[in-house]
């Protein structure tokens, strides 16, 4: 299916950008005292933990994500870095993280309104489990907002 292809593929490149992300805000958090490293460490976990889940969907019906998301992987990190370096407070960094958290569910919610006839319900769950997590995302920093 169409649908299934699309998805995984776009939750795949994602979920790496959202590990660059939260990778490079760890590093960044190493030399700091702030109160919300344990919050984006558990966030880095979640998503590795979905990143594995995703590949063997992705390798189940022979698919690896495209490179052409390197890009972005770059602009991810590179934007960590500036918003670390202008602010690196506790506050700061939970609203850069919920504004991501955000981006990636309102754009998961298109992809899963645009293909839900052309997805299987195995993809659709899964897809249905990364809004989730991105929203449990936000619920784990909002309070040092």
């Amino acid at each position: 299916m169409n649908g299934d292809k699309e998805l995984l593929i776009y939750m795949a490149e994602n979920i790496d950008m959202g590990i660059e992300a939260l990778e490079s805000m760890i590093k960044q958090l190493e030399k700091t005292d702030n109160k919300i490293k344990s919050n984006v460490s558990k966030s880095l976990e979640m998503y590795k933990a979905f990143s594995k889940k995703c590949k063997k969907y992705l390798k189940d019906v022979k698919l690896s994500p495209s490179k052409d998301n390197l890009f972005s992987v770059i602009m991810a990190k590179m934007g960590t870095k500036m918003e670390f370096m202008r602010d690196n407070s506790d506050s700061k960094l939970a609203d850069t993280l919920i504004q991501g958290y955000n981006m990636g569910i309102i754009d998961i919610t298109k992809k899963m309104n645009k293909y839900k006839d052309e997805t299987s319900k195995e993809v659709m769950k899964l897809a249905m489990e990364y809004k989730q997590m991105m929203q449990e995302g936000i619920e784990n920093v909002k309070g040092f907002l």
